[in-house]
């Protein structure tokens, strides 16, 4: 079975493109997208509340991830309300987290834009 193919900007931030650019010559990325947008109607206020925070600290996120922010919400909010909630829910949320790139390994990979602070200790390394 063969490797999932590497999306254009992860691809330029890992180095992948540099390595093989002939491999990514042609892929193309979408151009502006869409804003995260308001929660989904029917949503509690729990889950209205995970959704804020979670916008909030993931400003990458547009309206390729509502589904994915959607499910992180009802787990998250369960997860306050329900100590006994299940293993494999916990395991599902972190998943989804780190589809996100909500987890602090994942957050390395996702390229925050031009804006990004530089690490003032950068220069010695």
């Amino acid at each position: 079975m063969a490797n999932p193919r590497t999306p254009a900007a992860k691809a330029a931030v890992s180095g992948a493109a540099a390595k093989n650019p002939q491999r990514h010559r042609n892929r193309k990325t979408p151009k502006g997208p869409k804003a995260i947008g308001a929660p989904y109607r029917g949503m509690t206020k729990e889950q209205v509340a995970v959704w804020k925070e979670q916008v909030e600290n993931m400003p990458w996120l547009h309206a390729g991830h509502r589904l994915l922010l959607r499910q992180v919400c009802i787990l998250a909010a369960r997860m306050a309300t329900d100590p006994e909630m299940g293993v494999s829910a916990m395991q599902a949320l972190g998943s989804l987290l780190s589809k996100l790139g909500a987890t602090p390994v994942d957050e390395t990979k996702v390229n925050h834009g031009p804006g990004e602070d530089e690490d003032p200790d950068d220069k010695h390394f």
